[in-house]
């Protein structure tokens, strides 16, 4: 009879044990919705979507419909984040009507239910905010509101601003009493400059068989020249009267900052006045009064010299 190792039936269970092991394991699949390490690539066009059970889409980042192509036809990358009733809240695209910012030039944006951008950057000019617009602060001088009868300019209103929107838009309201002439003069200059740039001119008559005074209102717009973001910059608005007696009277009714409607409105870059704004903000420390033009105001100095942007280093790790 042939010998047979008494655990001959122990090891064969064993081995059975790890075959059902291997197989087992041989059949199992990674975990799907998680990376515990390293990153993940999503190259040449393709897109990462994130839906609501209901298929609204929640987030996507990536391509986006031909729809939103640019000009060339290319297909357009950016990312957009959506309320789970299907409206638009962040987004970083350009719009294909180019009436709405250029189909070319994207802008990071904050959308309401109504589909408004609330809060985005100026995708026309590429600096500062295009949404939301900003009041003006005028100030009255003396003789704003009150009758002015000398046929030289003096200062009637006041505002000081940092540029954050590209362009200014404010209304005036102006008068002349019977047989005289109101002239009123819209200038502006960015705080590190010495001279005034007349924006414009403009003037109402009343004739002298005016029974009383002959009001003019007009809107005034015009690009922030040579302002670079958060720059401080003046507005500054003179009337007198031209001819005739009787007095003349200069009103303010608003303003306000805004976007670009168009390229047209994209303001001048600062570069000359770039250096101007760093040797002002050097000597403007510890001043506490602005320059000159017999109107005192506070000055905040733009943010210059800006420190360089720092490298990515995620790459080369």
């Amino acid at each position: 009879m042939p010998f047979v190792p008494q655990d001959l039936l122990d090891r064969i269970s064993a081995l059975e044990r790890e075959v059902r092991q291997l197989r087992g394991r041989a059949q199992m699949r990674p975990r799907m919705d998680q990376i515990s390490n390293g990153r993940v690539v999503i190259a040449e066009g393709g897109s990462l979507e994130v839906l609501a059970p209901d298929g609204t889409g929640l987030f996507g980042v990536g391509a986006f419909s031909t729809y939103f192509n640019h000009p060339d036809g290319s297909r357009q990358q950016g990312v957009i984040m959506q309320r789970e009733d299907g409206t638009t809240a962040f987004s970083i695209r350009a719009f294909p009507d180019a009436e709405l910012g250029g189909a070319g030039t994207q802008a990071v944006s904050i959308w309401d239910r109504s589909g408004h951008q609330v809060i985005s950057d100026d995708t026309t000019s590429g600096r500062g905010i295009g949404s939301p617009a900003l009041p003006l602060p005028f100030q009255p001088l003396p003789p704003a509101n009150e009758v002015i009868e000398t046929s030289s300019f003096v200062n009637c209103w006041f505002a000081t601003i940092q540029a954050h929107n590209p362009v200014a838009s404010l209304q005036l309201e102006f008068a002349a009493a019977p047989g005289a002439t109101c002239e009123i003069k819209v200038q502006y200059r960015v705080a590190s400059e010495a001279n005034w740039t007349d924006i414009k001119t403009d003037s109402v008559a009343a004739p002298a068989s005016a029974t009383a005074l002959v009001y003019k209102t007009a809107w005034y717009t015009f690009p922030l020249d040579r302002a670079e973001f958060e720059h401080v910059v003046f507005i500054r608005i003179q009337g007198r009267q031209k001819s005739g007696t009787g007095g003349v009277r200069v009103s303010c009714l608003g303003g306000f900052t805004r976007r670009t409607y168009s390229r047209t409105e994209v303001p001048e870059p600062p570069v000359q006045a770039l250096a101007a704004a760093r040797t002002f903000a050097t000597a403007a420390v510890g001043d506490t009064v602005g320059p000159e033009n017999g109107v005192d105001m506070p000055v905040q100095p733009p943010p210059f010299p800006q420190s360089p942007p720092k490298e990515d280093t995620a790459d080369a790790a």
